[in-house]
């Protein structure tokens, strides 16, 4: 059976996986991306994932999904790198090849990395379109329809949907605009709106679990949860899809805000009807599985 690597690069961290072709793990790797520090060490510790996972392994391929506007054609970062520092116009798949020769590499937004995974294997199997909105570090987005496929746009900017405004000259984005739904519903964003409140810096998930007794943390989660079901009615009445698919890493905390949100859904929006709205199956995994589904669907 066929192996490849499929890599998904984050703000925070890089989860690799040795993956066969019915998208099972056999070999994980995980490395903090430190992404502050920017390209180069990046660079370094995706390689450092690749070469754990390589080890007396025959390798088909190499996928990844990485944050920003994303050339699929040319394996390159466009003029947005999301939260990495000077990811922006990194050719991914040159500088790599440089380290891995002979071994063909695919680079795939990470949040269509992610919804291919959904879609292949996950909650939104079987559905003819759907959304897919990865929380985390910021916010990604994926469009995808039976017909088309995944939607890349013109520019391979489509589906930026953590860039579409959701308040107009709100907090400044690492974009270049203000007010950018990744500043609201993202896991940085509900440390934001605690700081602003309190002046105290936490990490995003124990902001959720302190909600319960916390006043400034529960005004912070109703915030988001609010926010987010907005926008959940926005994308409803834009694209009409049959499922809407929500990952990231804030999904592990979604006991503390999916059942209000998905309640503040139904309540405000003019016809809820018709479009389901799922946590993705393979949460964390999602975008290595959907990066080797790229691969595998290139080689």
């Amino acid at each position: 059976m066929r192996k490849v690597i499929g890599i998904d690069l984050g703000g925070t961290s890089i989860h690799g996986g040795l993956i066969d072709e019915s998208g099972k793990i056999l070999k994980r790797s995980m490395k903090d991306s430190r992404a502050q520090e920017g390209r180069e060490k990046v660079l370094d510790r995706i390689s450092q994932v690749v070469e754990e996972l390589i080890k007396g392994e025959k390798i088909e391929a190499i996928g990844i999904g990485s944050p920003g506007f994303i050339n699929t054609e040319e394996g390159r970062v466009l003029s947005i790198g999301g939260n990495i520092e000077g990811w922006a116009h990194t050719h991914i798949r040159e500088e790599l090849k440089n380290r891995f020769k002979d071994i063909p590499i695919f680079v795939e937004n990470d949040a269509n990395a992610a919804a291919i995974c959904e879609s292949w294997l996950g909650a939104a199997k079987g559905l003819d379109s759907f959304i897919m909105l990865t929380l985390g570090t910021g916010v990604g987005g994926g469009i995808y329809s039976k017909e088309s496929g995944i939607w890349h746009g013109k520019n391979y900017q489509g589906a930026e949907l953590g860039h579409a405004i959701l308040y107009p000259s709100g907090r400044q984005c690492n974009c270049g605009q203000k007010g950018c739904v990744e500043q609201y519903i993202s896991g940085n964003a509900i440390e934001k709106t605690y700081y602003d409140m309190t002046g105290k810096n936490l990490k995003g998930k124990d902001i959720f679990k302190i909600s319960q007794e916390d006043e400034y943390a529960k005004m912070a989660v109703e915030k988001y949860t609010e926010d987010l079901g907005t926008y959940l009615i926005s994308i409803k009445n834009i694209f009409d899809p049959e499922g809407i698919i929500i990952g990231g890493g804030v999904i592990n905390s979604k006991q503390y805000w999916w059942d209000n949100t998905v309640k503040y859904y139904n309540e405000n929006c003019n016809n809820p009807e018709g479009t389901v709205i799922l946590p993705a199956e393979y949460l964390n995994d999602s975008g290595m599985i959907g990066a080797a589904k790229v691969a595998f669907n290139n080689i």
